[in-house]
C-alpha cells in the first residue's frame, strides 16, 4: 500500500510538473540585428560556406577599414594613427555573430553592448562608422566623386579589393543597415580599387587652418601670394584674391590665423599649399599676449582647439580591466621601489 501510495503521488507530481511545462511560454531571446553584413562572391565561395584563411581575411581588412573610418570622424590621423583610442576600441569592435547562405553572408555585430535607443534615426557611433564607409565604397562604386575622403579610408578600402587579387573571391558588398529601414550598400570590386589607388595618388584637397606668422607677400596681379611661417614645421605657401590684399597688407610680419582649401600630396600629413579663403590677425604666438583679456567663450576655446563634445560619457571614467589595474598599481610600487 505504501509503494502504491508513493507510485501516486509521484505520478500526481509528474502530471502538474508537466503541465505547468506545457502552460509555461517559452521566451526565445531576441536575435541581434546585424550592424553590418558582407556579401562575398567567387568561384571559392559556396553558399552558407567560406574557407577559413579567406574568413580571417575578410575579418581582418574589415575590422582594420572600421577602425579607419572612426579614426577619420574623430578627426585623428589615419595614415600613421598610431595606437587605437580605447573610445573606438570599444564602440567599433566588430564581432562575427552569423554566416548565412545567399552566395555568403557574413554578419557582424558589434562587440560592446549597445544602449538601446528609443529613436530609430538616433545611431550609435559604431553603426554611425559603418554608415559612412558603406557611403565612401558607394561613392568610389558609382563615381560621384565625393570629396575630402580619408586617405587612411582609401588605404583600408584598397586593402580590401586587394581580396580579388587570388581569384578565390571576385565581389565584396558592404551592406549597412540605415535606420532599420533603409540600407546603404557598397561593392568592393576592381573597379573601386582602382579608384581607391587612384585617390590616393594623387592630392587630396581638404579647407585647414593655419596660424603663423604672415612673413612675405607678393601682390603681382598674376600671381598673388603670401607665406606663412606655423610655430611648428615648415612654412606653407599660399594664394589668395583681390578681396584680401588690403588685410594681407596690413598684417604683414604679424601673427595670423589663415582658413582655406589645402592641397596634402599623398602619403603626407603636412600642407603644401593653402587657398586663403579667410585672414584674421591673432595675438603674439610667442607670449600669448592679449589671451587673458580675451574672455573667449567656452564655445570659442572649443572650436579654436579642435575638441568636440563627447559621444560617450564612460569615457571620462577610462577603460581598464580590473587585472589592468592591478598590474598598473603594482608597476607603481616596483617603480618606487627601485627609486
Amino acid at each position: 500500500m505504501k509503494t502504491r501510495g508513493w507510485g501516486t503521488l509521484g505520478s500526481r507530481m509528474a502530471v502538474q510538473t508537466k503541465n505547468r511545462i506545457s502552460a509555461k511560454k517559452v521566451h526565445k531571446p531576441k536575435e541581434e540585428s546585424p550592424v553590418l553584413t558582407l556579401r562575398v562572391r567567387g568561384p571559392a565561395i559556396r553558399s552558407g560556406r567560406i574557407a577559413v584563411p579567406d574568413l580571417i581575411r575578410i575579418c581582418k581588412d574589415a575590422q582594420s577599414a572600421v577602425t579607419r573610418q572612426a579614426e577619420a570622424l574623430e578627426s585623428r590621423k589615419t595614415l600613421h594613427p598610431g595606437p587605437t583610442t580605447n573610445l573606438i576600441r570599444h564602440e567599433c569592435t566588430l564581432e562575427l555573430i552569423g554566416i548565412r547562405k545567399g552566395s555568403t553572408n557574413l554578419d557582424f555585430g558589434l562587440a560592446k553592448d549597445q544602449m538601446t535607443l528609443p529613436f530609430e534615426e538616433i545611431r550609435t557611433f559604431g553603426a554611425e562608422v559603418v554608415e559612412e564607409l558603406a557611403d565612401t565604397i558607394k561613392s568610389l562604386g558609382n563615381g560621384n566623386r565625393k570629396q575630402e575622403l580619408d586617405p587612411g579610408v582609401l588605404q583600408s578600402i584598397y586593402g580590401l579589393g586587394s581580396l580579388m587579387d587570388t581569384g578565390r573571391i571576385t565581389e565584396l558588398t558592404w551592406i549597412a543597415p540605415k535606420g532599420g529601414r533603409k540600407r546603404l550598400v557598397g561593392q568592393v570590386n576592381k573597379k573601386v580599387r582602382e579608384r581607391a589607388a587612384t585617390r590616393l595618388s594623387g592630392p587630396s584637397f581638404k579647407v585647414v587652418q593655419i596660424d603663423g606668422v604672415l612673413d612675405m607677400a607678393d601682390f603681382s596681379r598674376r600671381d598673388r601670394k603670401c607665406r606663412i611661417d606655423p610655430a611648428i614645421g615648415g612654412s606653407v605657401i599660399c594664394t589668395f584674391g583681390p578681396e584680401h590684399e588690403n588685410a594681407i597688407q596690413a598684417l604683414l610680419r604679424q601673427p595670423v590665423r589663415v582658413v582655406g582649401l589645402g592641397k596634402i600630396l599623398p602619403r603626407a600629413d603636412r600642407v603644401e599649399s593653402l587657398d586663403i579663403q579667410n585672414i584674421e590677425p591673432l595675438p603674439s604666438l610667442s607670449l600669448g599676449e592679449g589671451n587673458f583679456a580675451l574672455s573667449l567663450t567656452i564655445e570659442r576655446l572649443a572650436a579654436s582647439q579642435g575638441i568636440k563634445p563627447l559621444r560617450d560619457i564612460s569615457t571620462l571614467g577610462g577603460f581598464l580591466a580590473d587585472d589592468e589595474v592591478d598590474a598598473f598599481v603594482s608597476e607603481i610600487y616596483e617603480s618606487r621601489g627601485r627609486e
